[in-house]
This record gives C-alpha cells, structure tokens and sequence, in this order.
C-alpha cells in the first residue's frame, strides 16, 4: 500500500473527476479540518458525514458551520464524543450502516482532525462492513506549526490534564492477570499523558519509539519529539527505545509488531500518540491481532486557540482491509 505525498493545491488532480459516494470529515476547532474539503472538487460529492465532538461544544460550530455551507442538505452530522466512546461507536456504525445499504464504492476520508480514538472506532467499523468493492482512501493535510506563537525555548503543549484512561471500545486486547504486561507508547508532543498512561498502566516492560527521522514528513517536529523522549525516558526505568515511519501505514504496523516480539509471552497494550497516519498503522496491527489492546487518555483541555496553523501538504492512502473487525 503506497502512501503518495503531494501539495493540497494538487489534491483535486490526485482524486481525479470522479463521484465520491461518501465524504467524511471532523469539524474541528482546527481550521486545519478544513484543508482537504478545500481543495476537492465537491459536485462529485454524493453524500457527507461529518463528526462533530460534542464535548468541545461550541469551540466548533464555526468549522461546522462551514461544512453545512460547502456542502449543503448532503451533509450530514455525526455526533462524536471523546467523553462517552460507546455513544461515538454506535453513533457510527448507524450512520455508517445506513450508508452501506446503497453498496458505496468511493469512500473519502478526512483524517485530519478526528481524535485518535475516534479514528480507530471508525476504523473498525469500516472493517465490519466493507465490501471487496468498497474503495475507501484516507487523507491527511499536515500542520505548519503546533501550539502556535509559543515563545523560542518554551514548551509548546496541545492538551493538558487527564479525564480518562481507557482501552478503545473494540480493542481491549486479551490481558492475562498471569502475565507481564509490554506497553508501547509511539511519543508525540505529549510526554504528560503518555507518562499519565504508563503509571496508570504499571507494565512490566516499556517501550517508546518516535517517528523515523528520515522520512521528510517528521523533520519538521522532529527534535519536540525526540524531547519528549528523553524526557519520558529520564524518569522511567529499563526503557526501551525503536523508530517507526510515522508517516507510512505499513510500516508502522511492521515496526510495532517487531517491537511485540522482544516479549512474546506478555500482554501487549499500544498507545498511539503520534501522528494520525501511524495511528491507522496501530490500528491495522490490533485488528489483525486481537490480543493487542490499544489504549487512550482522553485529556481534559485542548490548547483550542492555538493548537495549529493549516500546512501546505497531504498524504493519501488506500486503507486495507484485514481479516476480522
């Protein structure tokens, strides 16, 4: 599976002039949630969903606002929460089923915006129903910059606090009390809830990895990461450290399941916390192997004024279907 790389002012070229059953997008309190929609030819859209996170209130109806403009009565809301995942997985596995009654052949996804949990919830739905005609393409438009206006030498933070520690609905794993437990955490910006979710955790075994540094994709964040590391790393102990291609599915998966076999008799627990890309890696890896548990801390504030500025870039990618769901 080939991930492609372009500029945003190209996307309309990539897709090509053809309809699009099904568009879904996240109406973020980022203006970055707008970026993909942008830059497609929307005639060609038949019909939308779009996930609107009913515990950020009103910090999205702008962006939402905008969505139902662009799109009109073919848009449709899909109501998402990051403080109730049981309502957000049934909330999309209705709508989805709905969808999946007209047999779509031409998904797109917008990625961008959506929380990690709720992208690999949609994930698994998707899994359940598509069929060996069900196209379905991911799309993720980068960030120019993260925690924008941070002062040189401050440090730059994306959310704080913890409301919750969780497994994903769906992904729970298969945890024997017998066993030791191997977490692996994939570090981004946010050394506090991946430190949050280790303690809460108590595993035997630690593993952190951050992006591969000679993928072009992770330069410009690189050395946030590689802090936030040797952060992390400074206060726990025996870790062991691994890079992944934050920016390649596939080899995200492979990356993770080589880290799963220093410990083949433990309890796996993954938490993705990295970008949206190698997410969906993690989430291949545990649908495929169901004793994998992922796991997620959901925070209790966002950095919603200045969380990001829109970059100028896209990664697209087909998503693959696996055995299970």
């Amino acid at each position: 599976m080939k991930v492609v790389v372009g500029r945003l002012t190209g996307l309309r070229d990539r897709l090509g002039a053809v309809r699009v059953d099904l568009f879904i997008g996240s109406a973020s309190f980022e203006h970055r949630c707008r970026s993909v929609l942008e830059n497609m030819e929307r005639e060609y859209i038949d019909h939308a969903l779009i996930a609107v996170n009913g515990t950020f209130g009103p910090w999205l109806d702008e962006n939402h606002r905008w969505f139902r403009d662009m799109l009109g009565d073919r848009s449709e809301r899909l109501d998402v929460f990051s403080h109730d995942p049981v309502s957000t997985l049934l909330n999309i596995e209705s709508a989805l089923g709905r969808v999946f009654e007209s047999e779509p052949r031409s998904i797109v996804v917008d990625i961008t915006t959506f929380t990690r949990e709720s992208l690999i919830i949609l994930m698994r739905v998707f899994n359940k129903l598509r069929t060996e005609n069900t196209d379905i393409t991911f799309v993720y438009a980068t960030a120019r910059e993260y925690s924008v206006g941070s002062q040189p030498g401050s440090d730059p933070w994306l959310s704080s606090g913890i409301r919750d520690i969780r497994p994903v609905v769906g992904f729970s794993g298969l945890m024997r009390p017998s066993r030791d437990t191997h977490m692996i955490v994939m570090v981004g910006f946010e050394d506090e809830r991946a430190l949050e979710l280790i303690r809460a955790c108590e595993p035997t075994y630690i593993s952190l990895g951050v992006c591969d540094p000679s993928q072009p994709g992770t330069r410009l964040h690189q050395a946030t990461n590689e802090g936030r590391l040797t952060r992390l790393d400074s206060v726990l102990p025996d870790v062991r450290q691994f890079r992944f291609p934050g920016y390649d599915v596939i080899g995200t998966r492979q990356a993770l399941s080589s880290q799963i076999k220093m410990f083949p008799e433990c309890n796996v627990v993954i938490a993705p916390m990295n970008t949206k890309i190698s997410t969906v890696g993690a989430a291949l890896l545990a649908l495929e192997d169901k004793s994998v548990q992922l796991c997620y801390a959901a925070p209790y504030f966002y950095n919603f004024d200045h969380y990001s500025l829109p970059g100028e870039d896209y990664y697209l990618f087909s998503l693959p279907a696996v055995d299970g769901g």
